[in-house]
């Protein structure tokens, strides 16, 4: 199979986005009002209701609501609301993630977390679905309309009975980062612990990084129907206990990057040779059909520098019938294999500085009876768990600027830029890039990009291989929107070139990345 060249470069762009994020520190931009919530039963629920008025209009639509660290919050009823930007943070200066758990009302029930019909952005809380009496709900965040923006930054969402996040609509973005995703699915429905549960809706964009996930049941992403994915970014992941299907079941993506993961005991139940089903996989990636690569372009998929082990306890588990899960199925494998990219994965075992124990009691009380109704549990002794790793192994040094594969958070608290503009803000939250304009361009084109603050701006310029071909002198610019410098590429020849664009202010530090073609 051939890669589509616009496409590869769509992907390296943003793949040097990520690594040049990665030590930067997490810019946030609160919007002007912020109501701060007491802790108690009902009070995050009431705080929202009241700011909507009976006709359904906002009191102040750009509102952030602020949660105490350490507080309880018992939610009555889920988080419903509708046509606004609904924001919820934890104070800052946080020590201990705010806890929102379900209440249970008179008649002994209670509902999921979050059902938003309107974009939501949460950041440093702990969400469960486990109610205050045990009883286990089902979609922590269940998206019920189309075209919703979901932002979760480190924030833990943590026991559920199916699925972390469930796509009812269309054209949903979902940025999950600097997060963690646990204990979601029981072993006694292994089919139902799904980080992501699509539901067969299209997603404009899928960009996982930084996070770390374990005690799945079933799988971190599930494509439920074929539902096609624009870009999906999976960068930078700690995975660990990923149970019954294909830990990453990726469906037809248009572009892909998955980089710099570990990836440890996942898909971990096996695969019957009994079965005629194909070969379980650890990521499954499906080939877009003629007429959707006529629409949306060639697919593109770049898999490199991952670390991904079946321990050999769990292999040892396996009756003679069952066989460990192959990396990539045959569609994935195929561009790992044109891009020559195996080499640089890793199968290491890593002995994590206080990780889960090796499920392999699940694996042989499934095979033995896989109807059993009360198997053993996946293993959530010594919770909270560290899933650093010493500099001894392979994987320290494994990724793709040698880094650390995995979390960067289990080594030195090391977080990838969220940044997001509120909603309702007319002046610039965040440095934001715009582009470039004309693209294509001979042989000048103007780089348009938003500053929140004074800075100092540089731009440099890269081949489709990572060889930067020219900068820019660095200009002293002030804060502004849509503010421009000019790239005289003269000197280049024609083709796909990578900019990155740096700007240096009195306190903080911004890197974005584009692609741009020069046509002489």
């Amino acid at each position: 199979m051939t890669i589509d060249t616009n496409k590869l470069v769509t992907v390296i762009g943003a793949f040097l986005f990520c690594m040049t994020v990665l030590l930067l520190p997490l810019q946030e931009a609160y919007a002007q009002r912020t109501v701060t919530v007491e802790p108690g039963v009902g009070t995050l629920n009431e705080a929202i209701d009241s700011d909507t008025t009976a006709t359904g209009a906002r009191t102040d639509s750009s509102t952030v609501y602020v949660l105490e660290s350490g507080g309880t919050y018992l939610l009555d009823g889920s988080i419903e609301h509708r046509g606004f930007h609904l924001t919820i943070v934890a104070e800052d200066g946080w020590t201990e993630r705010p806890r929102l758990i379900p209440a249970v009302d008179e008649g002994g029930g209670s509902s999921r977390a979050f059902r938003p019909r309107g974009s939501l952005t949460i950041r440093g809380l702990y969400v469960t679905n486990e109610d205050e009496l045990g009883g286990l709900n089902t979609r922590i965040i269940r998206v019920s309309e189309n075209d919703v923006t979901i932002r979760v930054d480190n924030c833990q969402l943590d026991k559920d009975g199916q699925s972390g996040f469930r796509i009812d609509g269309t054209g949903t973005r979902i940025f999950l980062t600097n997060s963690i995703v646990s204990n979601i699915g029981t072993s006694a429905s292994p089919d139902n612990g799904r980080g992501i549960d699509d539901r067969g809706n299209q997603i404009d964009t899928l960009w996982f990084e930084n996070n770390t996930f374990y005690n799945i049941t079933s799988q971190i992403i599930r494509d439920g129907g074929g539902g096609i994915i624009n870009y999906a970014h999976i960068n930078q992941n700690t995975a660990v206990n990923i149970g019954n299907n294909s830990a990453f079941e990726l469906g037809p993506i248009v572009e892909g990057v998955m980089t710099n993961n570990m990836i440890v005991n996942a898909s971990f139940y096996g695969h019957n040779t009994n079965s005629e089903d194909p070969h379980l996989a650890v990521v499954s990636l499906k080939e877009l059909t003629q007429s959707e690569t006529d629409s949306l372009g060639a697919q593109s998929f770049m898999a490199n520098n991952n670390n991904v082990y079946l321990a050999s306890a769990i292999v040892d588990a396996y009756p003679d019938s069952v066989e460990a899960p192959v990396n990539f199925n045959a569609t994935a494998q195929a561009f790992v294999d044109d891009q020559g990219s195996a080499s640089t994965f890793l199968n290491e075992d890593v002995s994590f500085t206080d990780g889960p124990a090796v499920p392999s009691d699940v694996v042989t009380s499934y095979w033995t009876d896989p109807d059993n109704e009360s198997p053993p549990s996946f293993p959530v002794d010594g919770e909270p768990f560290d899933f650093g790793y010493a500099d001894t192994f392979d994987s320290y040094t494994g990724g793709t600027s040698g880094q650390q594969l995995g979390s960067l958070i289990w080594h030195g608290g090391m977080t990838v830029s969220n940044e997001f503009e509120e909603p309702g803000s007319t002046s610039p939250q965040a440095f934001q890039l715009n582009g470039n304009h004309p693209n294509p361009f001979n042989p000048t084109t103007n780089i348009s990009f938003n500053l929140a603050e004074a800075a100092t701006v540089s731009i440099d310029v890269f081949s489709v291989i990572g060889q930067r071909v020219m900068s820019v002198p660095a200009q002293k610019l002030s804060a502004g929107t849509n503010l421009n410098i000019k790239v005289d590429a003269s000197s280049l020849t024609s083709g796909l070139y990578i900019y990155r664009v740096t700007a240096n202010s009195a306190t903080n530090s911004f890197v974005k990345t584009g692609r741009m073609t020069l046509i002489k």
